[in-house]
């Protein structure tokens, strides 16, 4: 079933250009060459590409399903096209981060807002992926920080932790729990909650929150980032408990945060090659993000009461 490049070029440039004759010219090619290649490959791959109507092609389903993952190498590719025309430059002035949706979407605009404008200006490049993906990205040595919510042992990695605060409770604005300073597990018997992914750790921690308090809370729905779980509160589908990072870019908004009464600590976790050539940078990066973490925790202190 291995396909060669050849074979991953074409079958992109049909995806991408919609037609046999469109591909085969982007490819120089002939059309008869394309699509004799393409029945080439729907025969090593077991299944159909397209429905061919006429001289009209559509993709299949399972077509459009491995198209996605083709996409991804390519944009590898991209990047590394990218990085070497930036080495030919002599720009070294690019600092690469992977991390969560949810510190891309709320610390990291603030820290390098501060960065920018106490040094001469750098460019950043944001990588956001879920948790398991940042696992492999550390393996490529192409990031020089990654941030997560979990420390992972990694030999060629180094890390630390940063406290943040502990998760809190999100609610829409008017909701009869908002008139509490702090809510405990019962008062969430019933009502609807927004869940975080399976596999999100923090949901595991805060689901044995609610076990050992014997408490069962009404599935409403379930999502992969705080970002989309404050929308969902916003927009009354239920009630949920984040992180304090988020919660903080969120506060004054449409939802209201409370404390919850059993304290779930939440930590960011850094790494980074031991050996960049930008390890001044990211000690500097480190060090606004402690600053600016502390500010946000502050921030969201005054919006914890009623």
């Amino acid at each position: 079933m291995k396909l060669n490049q050849r074979q991953i070029d074409v079958f992109n440039s049909v995806m991408v250009n919609k037609s046999i004759t469109a591909a085969a010219a982007k490819l120089g090619s002939s059309q008869p060459t394309v699509s004799r290649e393409i029945r080439e490959i729907e025969g090593r791959l077991g299944f159909d590409l397209f429905l061919r109507f006429g001289k009209r092609l559509t993709p299949t389903q399972q077509a459009i399903l491995l198209h996605e993952v083709v996409l991804r190498s390519f944009v590898g590719l991209d990047e590394i096209s990218r990085a070497a025309l930036a080495i030919r430059a002599h720009n070294a002035a690019n600092f690469r981060i992977a991390s969560i949706p949810a510190y891309a979407e709320s610390i990291i605009p603030r820290v390098i807002q501060r960065f920018v404008g106490a040094r001469q200006p750098m460019h950043f490049s944001i990588h956001s992926h879920e948790e398991p993906s940042l696992r492999h990205e550390m393996t490529t040595q192409v990031f020089d920080l990654c941030m997560a919510e979990n420390l992972f042992e990694r030999e060629s990695a180094e890390s630390e932790s940063i406290f943040v605060g502990d998760m809190v409770c999100v609610l829409p604005q008017g909701h009869p729990l908002v008139a509490r300073a702090e809510l405990t597990p019962s008062d969430f018997s019933g009502q609807p909650f927004v869940y975080f992914s399976q596999n999100d750790p923090y949901r595991h921690r805060l689901d044995t929150v609610f076990r050992d308090a014997s408490v069962s809370r009404d599935y409403a729905a379930e999502t992969t980032t705080a970002a989309s779980v404050c929308a969902m509160v916003a927009a009354g589908v239920g009630i949920s408990v984040i992180n304090p990072l988020t919660a903080a870019s969120h506060a004054g908004g449409p939802v209201a945060f409370r404390r919850l009464s059993v304290p779930v600590p939440y930590r960011l976790a850094l790494w980074h090659p031991p050996r960049s050539t930008r390890l001044v940078q990211v000690r500097r990066f480190v060090s606004i993000l402690h600053e600016v973490a502390l500010e946000m925790a502050a921030d969201l202190e005054r919006h914890l009461s009623p």
